[in-house]
């Protein structure tokens, strides 16, 4: 236990990272607000010397509090998250170490460095590593890391230097900047011992793992309190919003289909398939059934290796050039519904005939940074071709029109010509008849030459047209015809043939065809590159089948997918096409995918650090982690219940 006057106050900023294998997602969320609890000796709340009745007091407090928690809620909706490189990297021929966002800032060509990568299947391995991405991290932020050494507590661990170096080297001061909640006024740069962090992480990371992370951000960093919470868990607690409502001047999407997503039952299946593996946690009011949770060693990682294998034996070698290959893949790959019927589909189908085939050309690093993709060439002029005729397809439409016009036109002039005879033939007059006949004879032959005459002046004017050139401004104008129109597009077709033989020639150009579904497929078929397990709809059928039947059903209504390869397009179809067929026919299946599925677990842990009792609840202070190691606690006796016990502090 720790001295009352020695504890760390629960109302600090809370940096909340997502620390993933690929990417690091982090963002600072301002402390509380503080709600004014001045009370008297006899604890009841004093207003000009009068005492309130314990029942108005309490009211005042609930209005007061719900006021300043709807207030919190939507300053909250205006942090944002970022991200950055989980790793570092090193230029050519120097000893620069660039970490996270240094290296997109510094360097273009990214093929080029050393890299470093702090997690291995998920788990941090290299913690030197790790803690030059997090005080860069803290950086970006404005949080100061101060280890303890500098804080004057007579020590330092091992590699303790590393944060006051990082400082050192930006040409940052540390400056201990303290908090007022009184005053209302944050600084705009805190230091490390003023703030909270929350860590989220995978479920079952080993004891030996957990505790160097401890010791990284309290003696390292000098966090002044650390909190940890398992991803897929924040994950569901966004996807239930624990029954609160949305204020409706809230600008997230997902927040709004809050309709949509809340049955009631509490309960809640994420499935987290990220770079390094694919976890399924089913949930109870945001709690993991730890007995259920199934993991698959298949992520994002896995795939764009064997992508890297498949173009380098194909085409060119591109063994060096991960991050090309990576964003390749991001670019292209897509899961099919059918994947037997697509690949005996490009059996009979040409190379660069097929539906699916592209080109993925690659930066040059001197005029363009990023790939592009585009069409093959036959699959080009095939499109242009169809184009072509659909142009003349409409053309023959207008034409036809046209030409029934005209004869409607003049079948309705003979009809008026007919009625005018015989109109005149009852009079029964042989003068009279006779001089209109004469009459009609010659209204007759003045319409037809006046009908031949606008027909020869239209296929002049299309003449004309034909032979005239087009405006100088390249438009169409008012006066062009379908022909002249027909011309001008293949002008421009001919142009950009001529402009994407020639970039053919300057740029390389990687052929990419059953690659782009045969990949994602290693998802639900890991049999296929030799690993003995079973793709990701059998792992959540079996994660499911392993809760207590009561949670069964809710489970298979409750799907949430998160992680990067969820954005795959066709991946949320196919898990629900598949999880249909395993789920009981009594069962309802839905799979719910986010806007942007990489931060829903961000998001989640943002939401749910607002709560006023959070810190009090679920960090642990730095003076009471050292306290609990040197009485041999054991990291389950610190983590286990604030980790996993989530719904107890609600």
């Amino acid at each position: 236990s720790v001295a009352q006057h020695l504890r760390i106050p629960t109302n600090l900023p809370v940096c909340i990272v997502d620390n993933g294998g690929w990417t690091v997602k982090y963002g600072l969320v301002p402390p509380p607000a503080a709600v004014s609890t001045d009370k008297s000796e006899d604890g009841r709340r004093t207003t000009d010397g009068e005492g309130t009745k314990p029942g108005r007091e309490n009211s005042a407090s609930n209005n007061n509090n719900a006021n300043a928690s709807h207030d919190e809620n939507n300053a909250n909706d205006n942090i944002q998250m970022s991200s950055m490189y989980n790793a570092t990297a090193r230029p050519p021929h120097q000893l620069t170490v660039l970490a996270g966002d240094e290296i997109t800032t510094r360097m273009k060509n990214l093929g080029q460095l050393s890299w470093n990568y702090p997690l291995e299947r998920g788990m941090i391995c290299d913690g030197e590593t790790q803690l030059r991405v997090w005080a860069r991290v803290l950086e970006v932020l404005g949080v100061v890391p101060i280890p303890m050494m500098v804080m004057g507590s007579g020590r330092m661990g091992s590699g303790g230097f590393l944060a006051t170096i990082a400082a050192a080297r930006r040409g940052k001061p540390v400056v201990v900047s303290s908090i007022d909640p009184v005053a209302g006024k944050q600084p705009t740069t805190y230091s490390s011992n003023n703030c909270a962090f929350l860590l989220l992480v995978p479920p079952f990371v080993p004891s030996v793992i957990s505790e160097g992370v401890d010791c990284m951000l309290f003696r390292e960093l000098g966090m002044a309190r650390v909190a940890r919470m398992v991803g897929p868990c924040m994950a569901a607690v966004r996807y239930l919003s624990f029954g609160q409502s949305i204020p409706d001047n809230t600008t997230d999407s997902d927040a709004k289909n809050g309709g949509w997503i809340n049955d009631n039952t509490k309960c809640c299946c994420v499935v987290d398939s990220g770079y390094s593996f694919t976890h399924i946690v089913p949930t109870h009011r945001g709690e993991a059934l730890i007995k259920a949770i199934r993991r698959l060693n298949v992520g994002g990682k896995i795939l764009t290796n064997l992508l890297k294998e498949a173009v380098t034996y194909r085409q060119w070698n591109m063994m060096d050039e991960y991050h090309i290959v990576n964003e390749a893949k991001e670019q292209l790959c897509f899961v099919t519904e059918n994947f037997g019927k697509e690949m005996k589909q490009a059996r009979a189908t040409r190379k660069g005939l097929r539906w699916f085939d592209r080109e993925y050309l690659l930066p040059d690093f001197v005029t363009t940074f990023r790939g592009s993709v585009r069409l093959p060439e036959p699959l080009q002029r095939k499109k242009e071709m169809e184009e072509m005729e659909k142009i003349k397809k409409e053309m023959d439409r207008l034409n036809d029109e046209k030409e029934k016009q005209e004869l409607e036109e003049e079948a309705k002039d003979l009809s008026n010509m007919q009625v005018v005879e015989e109109s005149k033939a009852k009079e029964g007059k042989s003068v009279v008849n006779g001089s209109e006949e004469k009459q009609g004879r010659k209204t007759y032959k003045s319409r037809k030459p006046k009908r031949e005459k606008k027909k020869r002046k239209h296929r002049n004017d299309k003449q004309d047209n034909e032979d005239g050139d087009m405006d100088d401004s390249g438009n169409e104008s008012d006066e062009e015809t379908d022909q002249q129109r027909l011309q001008r597009l293949k002008t421009m077709r001919e142009a950009e043939r001529k402009r994407r033989e020639q970039d053919s020639l300057e740029r390389q150009a990687l052929a990419m065809s059953v690659e782009r579904f045969a990949i994602p497929e290693v998802l639900f078929r890991p049999s296929d590159i030799g690993l003995d397990s079973g793709g990701i709809s059998e792992a959540i059928a079996e994660s499911i089948e392993a809760c207590d039947p009561i949670f069964r059903a809710a489970m298979y209504h409750n799907v949430l997918l998160v992680g990067g390869n969820a954005k795959i397009p066709g991946f949320r179809d196919r898990v629900e096409s598949e999880l249909r067929k395993l789920a009981p026919m009594n069962y309802e299946v839905r799979v719910y995918l986010p806007e942007d599925p990489a931060s829903y677990a961000w998001e989640g842990a943002k939401q749910f650090s607002s709560n006023m009792r959070f810190q009090e609840d679920f960090s642990v202070d730095r003076l009471s982690w050292e306290a609990m190691k040197k009485t041999g606690k054991t990291q389950q006796e610190i983590w286990g219940k604030k980790m996993y016990n989530i719904s107890k502090g609600r």
